[in-house]
């Protein structure tokens, strides 16, 4: 009888704690583990490689696994044939196996996949022993996997930050506003300098001719700082910024105080104009087709409102999107030309 229960005890103790190991280290998260380079860098370091090189400690759990639960059905087969007799083995076999499912499977991995935390500094001593012990086993399954796996990594990184994004937002820990910014961030990359910049049929620019008394006038009913000059062939020459006026006499030409502005296409993500116009202190640029033709301005301001998601509107702005004022405008004009006569 005392075999019977020593089998049955060391059978799912050793399960017990292959679960638990397993489970913990597959919840174990890549920030957690980042978290720790300068504050433990020793651990952080054997918990990397733990986790970059996964298929050698889930083989040493796997095969201790393996080995408990055979010796152990093996070993309780054997002694309840002794002890009671050949006909329980059928009642010993569906008891051994509900054991093993609760106390080797079920709690375990809900304590592991709950407590990593707790549990994810003692993961490299234990690992590491183990996968020294059972070394022929570790190295015959890597052998095996590698000719089976393929050396893909099909983590999208992006895909799970946006998901945690959600995730924080309805359990409360991010707001709307926040959710939003992350999400945004996410697909700069994606956004096309076309998809955010304002329209030429709403932009404020100035011609060539325009005369520094002219342009006076009109920046005083103006809420712009900056105007990009266009000549008549929807050529960009440069811009004026309102500033400069202090130090411009009413009968010069604009032409002879111009600044340059950038040029940028309207396919080109925000992502790089954002990072070149930094670079290059620019704050606004004008925005060409593939074919050269203009089709209006973007700034810097445009870029950080669809990284904010929301409009910056300072006590001059009358019109909160510019882009969207001007579908209505060509709608507008669309209706009343079919309203025409013929």
């Amino acid at each position: 009888m005392f075999l019977l229960v020593a089998f049955a005890i060391i059978s799912i103790g050793f399960s017990f704690l292959c679960s638990i190991l397993e489970a913990s280290l597959l919840s174990v998260t890549p920030s957690y583990i980042a978290s720790l380079r300068q504050e433990r860098p020793a651990l952080f370091a054997r918990l990397r490689r733990l986790k970059d090189e996964i298929d050698d400690p889930l083989s040493a759990i796997l095969t201790l696994n393996t080995i408990a639960h055979t010796a152990g059905a093996t070993g309780v087969g054997a002694q309840v044939a002794v002890v009671f007799g050949e006909a329980w083995l059928g009642l010993a076999s569906g008891l051994m196996t509900l054991a093993i499912l609760v106390f080797s499977e079920i709690i375990p991995k809900t304590i592991g996949a709950k407590y990593w935390r707790a549990i994810a500094p003692s993961l490299p001593a234990i690992l590491g022993t183990l996968m020294k012990l059972l070394l022929p086993f570790v190295w015959l399954s890597k052998q095996i996997t590698q000719r089976i796996a393929q050396n893909e990594d099909d983590t999208d990184i992006r895909g799970e930050i946006s998901a945690l994004a959600e995730i924080g937002r309805d359990q409360q820990a991010l707001d709307e506003e926040e959710r939003r910014m992350i999400q945004n961030v996410l697909r700069f990359h994606e956004i096309k300098v076309s998809q955010v910049m304002t329209p030429r049929t709403v932009c404020k620019y100035i011609t060539p001719r325009t005369t520094v008394a002219e342009f006076r006038e009109k920046v005083s009913r103006g809420p712009f700082s900056r105007y990009p000059v266009i000549d008549e062939e929807g050529e960009a020459q440069g811009y004026v910024h309102r500033a400069d006026l202090l130090n411009m006499q009413d009968d010069s030409q604009l032409q002879d105080h111009l600044r340059p502005i950038k040029r940028v296409k309207g396919a080109t993500n925000i992502e790089l104009v954002f990072s070149q116009m930094l670079q290059e202190r620019q704050h606004i640029a004008v925005v060409y087709d593939e074919l050269g033709t203009w089709l209006g301005v973007v700034t810097l301001e445009d870029i950080l409102e669809t990284l904010l998601g929301t409009e910056i509107m300072d006590e001059t702005d009358n019109v909160s999107n510019l882009r969207r004022y001007a579908r209505q405008r060509w709608s507008r004009r669309l209706r009343r030309t079919r309203r025409q006569p013929d």
